[in-house]
C-alpha cells in the first residue's frame, strides 16, 4: 500500500484527496432510517447476547450470517471505545459509513491492480471513475449501506481467480461475499467454467473443501443448535422475506409496476420462475463465443461477461432492490478500461446516474414521504417516480448495448486470431 501511494501521480493524489473529502463531508446527511435502525438494533443485540443467541423467532434479522459476524466485531470495537449507549448515536452512523467507504477504496485498489496489467494510465482512471460514481457515493456516504463489503470480496475473488490463478483464495473470498449477500452467485457459471478449464480436479476439491470450512467457521457460531443446516435454512427464509417482482428497482419487472407478487403467473409459470429462465437464457447466449473460442486472449473478455451476468441477474430475477445493481459498477468499469471503450464508459456513466436516481427515490420516500405524505416533493424524487418506466427501459437498453458490444468485440477478436 505504501509503495502504491508513493508511486501515485500528483494529479491522482489530488483527485483522491478531493473525492475522500467529498465522501466524508456527506456523512452529515441523514442515513436511510430503516437500514440504519436495523444496523443499530442488530449491533446492540450482538454486543448484548453475542452470535450464539443472536437469531431468534421474535427478532427480525434477515441478513446472511457473515454480515453479522463482521458487525459483531465492528460493534465490539466501537463499544470498547465509546460505550454501548453510543450505538444509537450519530457517531455510530458515521462509523458504519466510514467502514463502507474504506471498502470502496479497497475495491478501487483491486480495480487498479486488475486494469494495470493492460494500462497503468487506465488503471488510475478506472479507480477514480469507480470512487466518483454517484450511486456508490450515495450508497456508502449517505444511505449508510454495506454493499461495499461483499462487492470488495467479490472483486478480490475474481482477481485471485483471473489474475493470480489461486482457486483456494478465490473460492474462499467468494464464499465470504456470498455469506453477506448472495448476489455473486450470478457469476458462478463463468467462475465454474474457468475453474474446470484451468485447474485440476484435486485443486478444485481442495478449494471447495477450504471454502466450505471457512463458511462453517463464520456461520456455526450463529446456529449452535443446528450447525450444519441452520445457515441454509435461514438463508432460504431470508430470500423469501420480499416475494415481489421489483422492490423499487429500475429493471425488467418495473415495466409492469413495482411490488407485484412474484407468485403471479404468465403462461402457467410464476414470475419468479420466469426470472430464472430469462437469466439462464442470458448465460447460454454469452457462453456461445466462449465455447467457440479457445484462444487465451479471450480471457480479457471475462470481466465484461461478469458485468453482463451480474446486470442480467439484477434485471431479470424477481425480488431485486435498487441497491442490488451495486456489484455491476466495479465489473463494468474494469471491462470498460481494459478495452478502453467509450461505449462502455458512457454506459457506465449513464447507468450510475440512473441508479443514483433510483436510490434517491427509495431514500426520500421512506425517510420523508412515507410518514408525511404532505411533505414537499424533491425534484429528484419527482423525476424518479414520474419516469420509472423510462429509466427501466434505459437500463434494458444499456444491457442490450453491453451485449452487442460484447459480441462485436468477440467477433473482432476471433477474426484477428
Amino acid at each position: 500500500m505504501r509503495s502504491f501511494l508513493r508511486k501515485m501521480p500528483f494529479s491522482f493524489k489530488i483527485s483522491l484527496t478531493l473525492i475522500l473529502f467529498l465522501r466524508i463531508s456527506l456523512f452529515i446527511l441523514p442515513s436511510f432510517k430503516i437500514d440504519m435502525n436495523d444496523w443499530q438494533a442488530w449491533a446492540s443485540r450482538l454486543v448484548e447476547v453475542g452470535p450464539f443467541n443472536f437469531y431468534s423467532a421474535n427478532f427480525f434479522a434477515d441478513y446472511f450470517p457473515f454480515f453479522y459476524f463482521i458487525l459483531f466485531i465492528l460493534s465490539k470495537i466501537f463499544v470498547l471505545i465509546f460505550g454501548k449507549g453510543a450505538i444509537f448515536s450519530t457517531g455510530f452512523e458515521f462509523y458504519i459509513k466510514a467502514i463502507s467507504n474504506i471498502f470502496d477504496i479497497l475495491t478501487a485498489l483491486v480495480i487498479f491492480k486488475i486494469i494495470k496489467k493492460h494500462s497503468k494510465k487506465w488503471a488510475y482512471l478506472g479507480s477514480i471513475f469507480y470512487l466518483l460514481n454517484p450511486s456508490i457515493i450515495f450508497n456508502s456516504s449517505i444511505w449508510g449501506q454495506i454493499d461495499a463489503i461483499p462487492t470488495f470480496l467479490l472483486i478480490l475473488s475474481l482477481y485471485q481467480l483471473e489474475e493470480k490463478k489461486n482457486l483456494v483464495k478465490s473460492l474462499s473470498t467468494s464464499v465470504l461475499s456470498f455469506s453477506i449477500k448472495p448476489l455473486n452467485i450470478s457469476l458462478f457459471p463463468l467462475m465454474l467454467f474457468r475453474a474446470i478449464k484451468n485447474f485440476s480436479a484435486q485443486k478444485i476439491l481442495k478449494a471447495f473443501g477450504v471454502s466450505l470450512f471457512i463458511f462453517f467457521i463464520v456461520t456455526i457460531p450463529f446456529f449452535p443448535n443446528d450447525p450444519v443446516l441452520g445457515s441454509f435454512k435461514h438463508s432460504f427464509n431470508s430470500l423469501s422475506v420480499y416475494p415481489y417482482t421489483s422492490i423499487n428497482a429500475y429493471n425488467f419487472w418495473a415495466l409492469f409496476g413495482w411490488w407485484k407478487q412474484d407468485s403471479l403467473q404468465f403462461l402457467n409459470l410464476p414470475y419468479h420462475l420466469w426470472g430464472y429462465i430469462l437469466f439462464f437464457l442470458v448465460v447460454l447466449v454469452v457462453f456461445i463465443p466462449i465455447l467457440k473460442k479457445k484462444s487465451k486472449s479471450f480471457i480479457k473478455f471475462d470481466y465484461l461477461i461478469y458485468a453482463i451476468l451480474s446486470f442480467a441477474f439484477f434485471l431479470f430475477l424477481t425480488r431485486m432492490h435498487e441497491r442490488h445493481l451495486f456489484p455491476v459498477f466495479s465489473l463494468l468499469v474494469i471491462s470498460a478500461c481494459i478495452f478502453r471503450s467509450r461505449i462502455l464508459l458512457v454506459s457506465y456513466a449513464i447507468l450510475a446516474l440512473i441508479n443514483f436516481i433510483n436510490l434517491f427515490y427509495s431514500y426520500y420516500y421512506y425517510n420523508v414521504i412515507f410518514n408525511n405524505p404532505t411533505a414537499p416533493k424533491n425534484i429528484i424524487f419527482d423525476i424518479s417516480s414520474t419516469y420509472q418506466f423510462l429509466f427501466s427501459i434505459l437500463s434494458l437498453a444499456i444491457f442490450i448495448i453491453m451485449l452487442i458490444n460484447y459480441f462485436m468485440k468477440a467477433k473482432i477478436n476471433e477474426e484477428s486470431n
